[in-house]
């Protein structure tokens, strides 16, 4: 290294006064700069640390005038730092807000900076005097030995130079290595963070993501959920069952496509082992939907008359839970009004037709446009009756509670479905299917008249909320509905022509 002092100079009182407007000028940029980067405000912080520096070398510069040397090295220290904030604030401007949409790989934009910082530093070293080359020249073994010592840097920064380049892993990717799992932060030079999911960050050094196998989990991926059944239940029905629930109504979190499936895993002693297979779509939430389909599962099989206390592997002895008070099949139909005016005689025996059925949140009970010959009595949680428009968009048309009553339109005429009925809570419920009803409407025809009514009666509301009808218009239809309504209800049941 030499120091050629004959290069010291007077201060330039109009290079110092240029230099304050363009550090001022370079504040005021950061400043309107720091709200539109809210993500990546580090390029601004930093230079703006860089004109405070400047500042403080440029008023020690002024300060010390009258020691000319000091005043030289402090005067090129401070625009060398005004440069650097510059550098700073054009790779801003340039990469972060002008190429934003051409998503500029993070490595070329870190590489640039160094290599302008490396020319920013060969020209303040030029301008005092320094003979750069010598320095490179005889610090070969200095090299040698800091290579050492930064190996595992050094190792670290080529790993995050190539898993820039190859581009395998990016923000936002959920990723297993080694044991820790969770979603990509960022991707550095030097060490990649993920987000787990119970919130902590983690920061993996690059040198090991590229020598320990990384699983980028796909944004659909294939989950076995197991259950037990004993020998008794044939498997047929139980896959049955299964896969028609959990196809019926889309979960949180499971794909649609591809279906989910029940298999028989294993035959074991004392049970069967079954395995749900799943899609999921939100890697590291597993539980959330693992929880969904196994709430399914416990649907599906209580309504296919497999409670799921016959699970178990230990016998325990408890006293029976009281049971709750809920209202009894005869009372259900009480309150309806379509079977309020039968005899007593006659509501037990319709009584015995009703099927006690439970539905998960969010399962489907029934489906616009399906085939249906049956009805719902609510004794528990909450249904929405939903209309899919020509839109192909979800109208909200009513909510039933305990008490109330939907699917008659079905039951009694035998028509498609004209709308989708889903569980909103856990739902307890009382099916009535034509069968249960065949033998009370052959015993007493004139009912077919009473449920006329009823049934013209709740079209109406039905059109009035999909149609926005005004009401002149909904009750002309209600009263022309009544009669056609009564002869598909004579024809579905085999009554026609009775009076």
């Amino acid at each position: 290294m030499c120091y050629r002092p004959e290069l010291s100079v007077k201060l330039n009182t109009p290079v110092i006064a240029n230099s304050f407007w363009i550090g001022l000028a370079l504040f005021l940029m950061a400043a309107l700069l720091w709200k539109p980067l809210k993500n990546d405000r580090a390029r601004v912080r930093t230079a703006v640390g860089f004109l405070v520096l400047w500042a403080g070398f440029g008023i020690f510069a002024a300060a010390a005038s009258h020691w000319r040397q000091q005043a030289r090295v402090a005067s090129e220290i401070s625009e060398t730092l005004l440069i650097l904030a510059g550098v700073q604030l054009g790779f801003v401007l340039v990469v972060d807000l002008a190429l934003r949409k051409v998503r500029m790989p993070r490595l070329a934009s870190e590489i640039a900076i160094v290599a302008a910082y490396a020319a920013v530093l060969f020209r303040l070293l030029n301008h005092l005097g320094v003979d750069a080359t010598g320095i490179f020249a005889t610090s070969a073994v200095a090299t040698a030995v800091l290579g050492l010592a930064l190996q595992d840097m050094l190792s670290n920064i080529a790993g995050g130079m190539a898993l820039q380049l190859e581009d395998s892993v990016n923000a936002g990717d959920y990723i297993r290595c080694g044991d820790q799992a969770g979603w990509v932060q960022h991707v550095r030079l030097r060490h990649t963070a993920i987000e787990t999911a119970d919130g902590d960050s983690v920061i993996l050094p690059n040198s090991f993501l590229m020598r320990s196998p990384v699983v980028v989990v796909a944004k659909a991926h294939r989950f076995f959920v197991p259950f037990s059944m004993p020998y008794s239940r044939t498997p047929h029905d139980i896959l049955d069952a299964i896969e028609h629930a959990l196809r019926s109504s889309p979960m949180t979190g499971v794909a649609v496509e591809p279906k989910p499936q029940c298999l028989v895993q294993s035959m074991t002693p004392g049970h069967i082992q079954y395995t749900a297979v799943v899609w999921l779509t939100n890697p590291g939430l597993e539980a959330v939907a693992v929880s969904a389909v196994l709430n399914r599962i416990y649907y599906a099989l209580e309504r296919a008359g497999i409670p799921a206390s016959e699970i178990s592997y230990l016998v325990e002895t408890k006293a029976a839970a009281p049971a709750s008070e809920e209202a009894s099949p005869i009372d259900v139909l009480k309150r309806t009004p379509i079977f309020r005016l039968m005899e007593d005689e006659d509501l037990e025996d319709l009584a015995a037709g009703l099927q006690r059925l439970s539905f998960a949140p969010g399962e489907h009970i029934l489906r616009q446009g399906e085939p249906g010959d049956s009805m719902y009595f609510v004794l528990a949680g909450r249904v929405e009756i939903s209309y899919r428009g020509t839109d192909g968009s979800d109208k909200h048309l009513a909510s039933f509670e305990s008490g109330e009553f939907f699917g008659e339109a079905s039951l009694l005429t035998g028509e498609p479905r004209t709308a989708t009925a889903t569980a909103i809570s856990r739902v307890t419920c009382y099916k009535l299917d034509k069968a249960g009803l065949q033998h009370t409407m052959e015993r007493q025809p004139d009912l077919a008249e009473d449920m006329s009514v009823i049934m013209a009666h709740r079209q109406f509301e039905l059109s009035a909320a999909r149609e926005k009808l005004d009401r002149e218009t909904a009750l002309r239809r209600e009263a022309e509905s009544q009669t056609q309504m009564l002869g598909r209800i004579r024809r579905f049941f085999g009554i026609t022509g009775r009076e």
